[in-house]
C-alpha cells in the first residue's frame, strides 16, 4: 500500500456525506474524526471510523485533539490464531490538543457488526492481547445505527501507547477481531501470558 492510499481517509460505503459516526458533519471536516476504507480477509472493503475525545461516539464539543493517521495494517506473525481478525489491525495516531500530556484518553472506533468482532485487542508490552472494549478496561461495545461501536481508553504514555511517551501523542495498533468466548482466559501459546 502506498502513502497516498493510507492517507486517503474515505467516509462509510453508501454514506452519502462520508459521516461514520453519525453526528451530522462529514468526517472530513472533522479533525477528531477520520474514516478508511479496510479490505477483509475475503478481499471485500468495509468502513472503519475513529473518533478521537469521544463520547458516546460524538466529539466533545471543546475538542482540540486531532487524528493524524489511520491505516490499516498487517497481523503480527505472533498474532495467536485463536484471534480471527477479518480487517487486520487498524493503527492510528491521535494528538491529544489541550489535554495534559499522560492523561487518558476516549476513543470509539465504528466497524460493520456483520464482521463478527466482540473486542478492539490491543497486545501489551508482555504480548497479551486485552480487550480493551471491555468493562474490566473500562471499555463497551454497542450498537449504533446500524454499526459496531467501540469504546475504549488508551493512556498516553501508558502500556497501550506504542511510543511509550507521556507526549501529548497516542500512537497504537489494534484489531477489531473476535476471540471465541471459550478461550478467553486460556493461556497464549505464543507468549506465556493471558487472553483478557
Amino acid at each position: 500500500m502506498t502513502d497516498a492510499q493510507e492517507n486517503k481517509a474515505i467516509g462509510p460505503t453508501g454514506a452519502a456525506v462520508g459521516d461514520g459516526n453519525r453526528d451530522n458533519v462529514q468526517d472530513s471536516k472533522q479533525a477528531a474524526v477520520a474514516s478508511y476504507s479496510a479490505t477483509t480477509a475475503r478481499g471485500s472493503s468495509t468502513s472503519v471510523t475513529l473518533v478521537v475525545d469521544s463520547k458516546e461516539g460524538q466529539v466533545k464539543a471543546d475538542s482540540t485533539a486531532r487524528i493524524t493517521s489511520l491505516v490499516q495494517k498487517e497481523v503480527p506473525i505472533q498474532m495467536s490464531r485463536a484471534l480471527e481478525a477479518p480487517i487486520a489491525l487498524t493503527s492510528f495516531k491521535a494528538t491529544l490538543g489541550t489535554a495534559a500530556a499522560g492523561s487518558s484518553e476516549s476513543f470509539s472506533l465504528y466497524a460493520d457488526p456483520k464482521i463478527g468482532a466482540n473486542g478492539y485487542w490491543m497486545q501489551d508490552g508482555a504480548g497479551t492481547w486485552v480487550n480493551l472494549a471491555s468493562s474490566p478496561y473500562g471499555g463497551k461495545m454497542v450498537s449504533d445505527g446500524g454499526r459496531l461501536r467501540l469504546d475504549f481508553a488508551i493512556q498516553d504514555g501508558g502500556r497501550f501507547d506504542a511510543d511509550s511517551k507521556a507526549d501529548g501523542v497516542v500512537t497504537a495498533s489494534g484489531a477489531v477481531a473476535q476471540m471465541p468466548l471459550s478461550i478467553v482466559g486460556q493461556a497464549s501459546e505464543l507468549s506465556g501470558g493471558f487472553w483478557f
